[in-house]
């Protein structure tokens, strides 16, 4: 079955945005990155299978909420999911993902001095099964632009912070949670004001007829 193919050689090969995945990936990284984001994916396929294939490299899958990911590769002087070493072998679901979606994300290959992994965006929009109908219907429409570069940013960043929280003293803790706090409302407002941003056309007036 032929699918879509991200290859990135001596250089990366990215997918970001709204797009509507195949039911078959291939995904390949040669001494470069290959990075394929589903956090503002329409899916259409209840199974997604990824082949991923690493060699000096590294394929990263980005998932939002409610999508369930299977993995099942090895890993030679790398990292396969959540594990690597000289030799690894990976299979089972990736902690932190689940559904109700009836989304599954499956990544089957091999990570040769590279990786192979895959990473939540909790700030996604959860995922949801839609008909071939509904998601092109939704792709006429507007896009959002991506925020998951930045999304993954504040995520790595407050997991940091939270965990330092936890082993703080009491003061120190407060100040952490606080400092959380005003940093996602930041990113709040900052969000609100580029969806609410309209761009002006500049038009010629028309004058009313008697």
């Amino acid at each position: 079955m032929s699918g879509a193919k991200y290859v990135g050689f001596l250089s990366g090969a990215s997918k970001y945005g709204r797009w509507i995945p195949e039911a078959e990936i291939k995904a390949r990284a040669v001494a470069g990155g290959a990075t394929i984001d589903f956090s503002q994916a329409l899916f259409v396929h209840p199974v997604i299978t990824v082949r991923a294939a690493a060699f000096w490299g590294g394929v990263s899958l980005i998932v939002p909420p409610n999508v369930l990911v299977q993995q099942n590769g090895r890993a030679i002087l790398g990292g396969f999911g959540d594990g690597g070493g000289v030799y690894h072998s990976s299979s089972g679901c990736v902690p932190e993902t689940l559904t109700n979606s009836g989304v599954t994300i499956k990544i089957v290959g091999t990570a040769v001095m590279g990786s192979v992994s895959a990473v939540v965006n909790r700030k996604a929009r959860p995922a949801e099964l839609l008909t071939p109908e509904e998601a092109a219907a939704k792709m006429q429409e507007a896009p959002e632009p991506s925020t998951t570069r930045e999304d993954l940013r504040q995520q790595i960043l407050g997991d940091v912070l939270g965990a330092h929280a936890a082993t703080a003293p009491p003061a120190a803790a407060q100040a952490l949670q606080q400092a959380l706090g005003q940093q996602a409302q930041q990113q709040a407002l900052g969000q609100q004001a580029q969806q609410q941003a309209v761009p002006v056309v500049q038009g010629i007036p028309v004058s009313e007829k008697a």
